[in-house]
């Protein structure tokens, strides 16, 4: 499975990794990572929405809860893991690749980054040796949670003074 990276899964989507690879990845997140909730956010591309589709529906499968912040930039979902506790993350993105690509990029407790030495290449072995993934007794819920004005908090505190700076534009 060539999506899988050092610290991502990413790649031109249907041909790198599709929907049922985002299925997988979500369904075996919360296990991995000992989540009964997980935040998820998207960027804007195209593929985006149905690589939501797909994540949300495995955790929830799965059996664990899915924080859903909607459209957001990476450090958003960062900042939300670390501020709120969430044990799981991802965030739908192929960061500056071009559009036709996507992935996600999973974090673990305090947002730090969980890549192929900690716990991606455990993902990648379930889904390439075809563990079975059965619907929990009972499903997880989706909670659509804004997160922008506890975000915007934050970012402000580190607001300065910067009316000596000159910018110009060519």
């Amino acid at each position: 499975m060539g999506a899988f990276h050092a610290y991502d899964i990413r790649g031109v989507y249907n041909v790198d990794f599709d929907r049922n690879t985002a299925y997988k990845v979500g369904y075996f997140l919360p296990e991995l990572l000992g989540a009964d909730k997980v935040l998820v956010g998207r960027d804007c591309r195209t593929s985006s929405p149905e690589i939501h589709e797909y994540l949300v529906k495995g955790i929830t499968d799965a059996g664990a809860d899915v924080y859903d912040i909607g459209l957001s930039t990476t450090p958003m979902v960062y900042f939300g893991t670390a501020n709120y506790g969430f044990k799981a993350s991802v965030q739908i993105t192929a960061s500056h690749n071009p559009k036709e690509y996507n992935g996600m990029k999973v974090s673990r407790e305090n947002a730090l980054p969980v890549g192929l030495d900690s716990g991606l290449g455990q993902i990648q072995e379930w889904i390439e040796s075809g563990r079975p993934t059965p619907v929990a007794e009972k499903r997880g819920q989706v909670i659509l949670k804004d997160i922008h004005k506890d975000y915007l908090d934050f970012l402000l505190k580190f607001k300065g003074d910067y009316s000596d700076i000159i910018l110009i534009s060519c």
